[in-house]
């Protein structure tokens, strides 16, 4: 049996945050207002006031006359947001349009955005959204069937047709088989996110960095005995952890109760390439196996319980005090993690790294897909004079290599150059995130001008993914190139209303699943006795029709083609 999962990829925890379920439901169930999917999809001709009639992919776009764009754009606590950021005085000068962002504090941006586009007051652009968490809005009309558009943008449709990214656009798309968001195309899939090892002390104990989940327990295990401590303090609310072990037992997991954002967990649907079907995997015997892998490592006090609720400050706080060995990590976490560590035990006197991500009962195997979190576009900027110049603006600011470029490094020869074909920050320029640069210079490209902002940065080629990558990260890349890519799943493509009844029951569901789990994790519920309890639960809340209901609608779709 072939099955499949999502793991999200080459974005920080804190861009992988969704729209809590409840918020879906309500989402779902608001009114609709015009436009989109309930009326019908608006026109382009006509509104064609500042577009350039000869653009083209590859071609600087510059809007014949000024524009003036919104966007919802997420503040983020890592990088805060400035109004002298840099990035938007070049994007003027570039495009000849002027960006109006609406700023929202990372914590609200959820919330925000939700009450913004059920409103129908929501910005042109809408940053930060992810492929998902639209489904709630489509009945509502006010976000545009995005792939009605594509034909006006040429950099996104060269993308698409030269990296065979069709199947990926049709695991996105609704049952009305549109879709409704721009996402991050990625030439490659890039993992970033594994564990990370007090790697000196495991040479102090002949040990290494593990490659398994048996063998990081048995590793655990022999931290525990030399230090006489719970080994491993875990951020992200375990998410991270159990989402990537989830692939490699044949299941989804990962859903941060702490912050109410979900991994890999999602809708809990699972897909079966050779039956053609969907499932409730969280009540499947594989996901039982997992979830009794983690109950053990608490079990044992080789994996603190508070991880489950405690928030990424206090775990990474316990990690980089020496207090713990072990956390989840990525590329740019990794970074902030030695310069806490330098800071509290010294330069040169502990070593971390990015772990193997580690094999399971089904191997070596990651999950993933090369689409991103993207942008979703408000209907409203369909009924302005200049919505062909604003889709022409959106295609080459978020889609061509040009603008992919400076959103992540900027201005060339002033924030960075280009050495023996490599990007680097330039003199007294650091991009302290990713560790590039002289990490004493006063001047940082994400921080002090903006570039490199999650807002802006989404996929693009290897080459330019990789330009940000360290010598160390392109080195971890490689270790992984040989696992096993489990297949992207279809989308559940839904009609509005069944949407609505789907939201409802998953809402119910997830609530259920999340709450169990970390009870059977953290010991309140035994595996052996209370399984049968927790999957009587999940009948009584409609987990049958839920899944059926999803089988029929992939099985309308597919007889539609």
């Amino acid at each position: 049996m072939e099955v499949s999962q999502k793991m999200s990829i080459k974005v920080s925890r804190r861009d992988v945050l969704v729209m809590g379920l409840a918020g879906a439901a309500a989402g779902l169930l608001a009114g609709c207002s015009s436009g989109g999917a309930s009326g019908g999809t608006p026109v382009v001709s006509g509104k064609t006031a500042g577009m350039m009639k000869d653009y083209a992919a590859g071609k600087q776009f510059t809007a014949s006359k000024p524009l003036k764009v919104t966007m919802l754009f997420q503040d983020n606590p890592a990088y805060p947001y400035k109004k002298t950021w840099k990035i938007f005085s070049q994007i003027k000068k570039d495009t000849n349009v002027t960006l109006e962002p609406t700023v929202v504090p990372f914590a609200d941006y959820s919330t925000k955005m939700s009450v913004l586009i059920n409103s129908g007051n929501a910005p042109d652009i809408i940053a930060k959204s992810y492929p998902g968490t639209e489904t709630q809005f489509v009945g509502g009309g006010a976000i545009l069937p995005v792939s009605e558009y594509t034909k006006y943008m040429p950099n996104f449709t060269k993308k698409v047709k030269d990296w065979n990214l069709d199947a990926d656009l049709d695991s996105i798309r609704q049952g009305d088989g549109k879709f409704y968001v721009l996402p991050g195309l990625h030439q490659t899939l890039n993992p970033d996110y594994t564990l990370s090892w007090r790697d000196d002390v495991l040479e102090d104990l002949g040990l290494e960095a593990p490659d398994t989940w048996d063998k990081v327990k048995t590793t655990l295990q022999a931290i525990k005995d030399a230090k006489g401590v719970t080994p491993w303090t875990e951020r992200y609310g375990v998410a991270s952890a159990m989402n990537i072990a989830a692939v490699t037992y044949g299941t989804m997991a990962g859903y941060d109760a702490a912050t109410s954002g979900s991994w890999g967990l999602g809708t809990g649907l699972l897909f079966d390439f050779d039956k053609k079907k969907f499932s409730y995997t969280p009540a499947d015997e594989n996901y039982k196996a997992l979830i009794a892998y983690f109950a053990d490592l608490v079990k044992n006090g080789l994996l603190d319980p508070d991880s489950f609720t405690m928030t990424d400050d206090k775990a990474g706080a316990k990690f980089t005090t020496g207090k713990t060995f072990v956390i989840s990590t990525n590329s740019q976490q990794l970074q902030l993690d030695r310069t806490a560590l330098d800071k509290s035990l010294g330069a040169g006197k502990y070593k971390i790294s990015k772990g193997p991500i580690p094999g399971g009962p089904n191997g070596k195997i990651i999950a993933g897909s090369r689409l991103e979190n993207g942008i979703m576009l408000s209907t409203s900027a369909s009924k302005k004079d200049d919505f062909e110049a604003f889709l022409q603006f959106v295609d080459w600011q978020w889609y061509s290599d040009e603008a992919q470029v400076m959103a992540k490094w900027g201005i060339k020869g002033e924030t960075y150059v280009i050495k023996d074909g490599k990007y680097e920050p330039a003199p007294g320029w650091k991009l302290a995130a990713y560790g590039l640069g002289d990490q004493s210079a006063k001047k940082d490209i994400r921080n002090d001008d903006g570039f490199g902002c999650g807002n802006f940065v989404y996929g693009g080629t290897t080459q330019i993914v990789e330009s940000t990558m360290a010598d160390e990260e392109l080195a971890w890349q490689k270790t992984v190139a040989n696992y096993k890519l489990a297949k992207t799943p279809p989308s559940v493509p839904y009609t509005p209303v069944e949407a609505q009844q789907a939201a409802q029951k998953q809402t119910a569901l997830i609530g259920s699943t999340t709450t169990w789990t970390m009870n059977f994790i953290l010991g309140k519920k035994d595996l052996s006795s209370d399984w049968d309890a927790y999957v009587s639960e999940l009948k009584a809340k409609g987990m049958q029709e839920y899944v059926d209901n999803a089988n029929k609608a992939y099985d309308a779709a597919q007889k539609k083609k």
